[in-house]
């Protein structure tokens, strides 16, 4: 299920290593116990903050096998699950999208928990990496040839307060995944909750890419970059009133949209010497770029050299 050359050399041994402990496997009957248990854990971690679609969306999904969006846009939902013995200890969900008329493949990491006594193991070193084999097979199944293709992941800017979204974009980076530069691509997810907050309609999210294919110069096209939120948004519209992603949509589409400009991708650190990388991609450096209804339930910033700093503190070594 996993290719080792889809790992970064970073993470190489201790994938290795963990492969011999723990299985990976599809869950692809929503019926099977196990769609609970996996839904379960996720809604663990992503439920609370609005993040998670329903359990009957996502049932739906599998049931359907092909997402048919319309207008030469598909998909595929895919539930992988990782067992140490009997015990579920890591959930991975994503996206297969294609949009033929562009002929851009969009791999969306849509979810992945791990429990924490597995956390930094190398389980989710190989929820990362999986998909890139789950997009080869759906390629080769649904269009016979491979396609240019950008593993996506949505990830919350550097919020000093929290240190776990310094840790995510650090396993990220030493993963061989970067940022779509921000002050182009303005991304933000309409808010899954039943009732959202009064006031907000959307998280602003950093795009975290990784292309199949890296060009030399550091860029990815602006039609590759540009299906990704048109596949998602898309799919978010099959279980969230539309109202609610059209000012996302609108918003993102307008810094994006520059005639055919490559987005330029910055780097992610792979290690605490690398912190100065996340500059700008603090709070205080994104939330501005976004109009007051997207920039989510917690909109305050401070600025964003100050937000490095502690940062910094934070993650400073002994």
């Amino acid at each position: 299920m996993i290719e080792l050359s889809d790992t970064s050399p970073i993470d190489r041994a201790k994938v290795t290593e963990v492969l011999g402990r723990v299985r990976f496997a599809a869950i692809e009957d929503p019926d099977d116990p196990a769609f609970d248990e996996a839904w379960d854990l996720l809604a663990e971690g992503f439920l609370a903050q609005g993040e998670l679609e329903p359990r009957d969306a996502l049932a739906s999904f599998l049931r359907e096998r092909i997402l048919d969006y319309g207008s030469g846009l598909d998909g595929s939902y895919h539930l992988v699950g990782a067992w140490a013995g009997d015990a579920l200890v890591g959930v991975r969900d994503c996206y297969v999208d294609i949009d033929h008329r562009e002929g851009v493949c969009i791999v969306g990491l849509a979810h992945a928990y791990v429990v924490p006594a597995w956390r930094r193991s190398g389980v989710a070193a190989v929820l990362r990496s999986i998909p890139l084999a789950l997009a080869r097979q759906q390629l080769a199944a649904r269009v016979g040839r491979p396609l240019p293709t950008l593993v996506v992941a949505e990830m919350e800017p550097v919020d000093p307060a929290d240190p776990n979204t310094v840790i995510r974009l650090l396993a990220y980076g030493r993963s061989g995944f970067s940022v779509l530069d921000p002050e182009r691509f303005r991304y933000s997810q309409a808010d899954f909750s039943e009732e959202p907050p009064v006031g907000h309609t959307a998280l602003p999210l950093l795009g975290v890419v990784r292309p199949l294919e890296p060009d030399a110069a550091g860029t990815v096209p602006e039609h590759v970059a540009a299906a990704f939120p048109r596949l998602f948004y898309v799919c978010h519209r099959r279980f969230v009133p539309g109202a609610r992603v059209d000012p996302s949509e609108a918003h993102v589409r307008t810094h994006l949209e520059r005639g055919g400009t490559p987005v330029r991708l910055l780097p992610l650190p792979t290690s605490l010497d690398e912190l100065e990388r996340l500059a700008p991609l603090v709070r205080g450096a994104v939330l501005p770029l976004y109009p007051p209804g997207l920039r989510g339930p917690h909109p305050a910033w401070s600025d964003p050299r100050e937000e490095l700093a502690r940062v910094r503190t934070v993650f400073s070594r002994p």
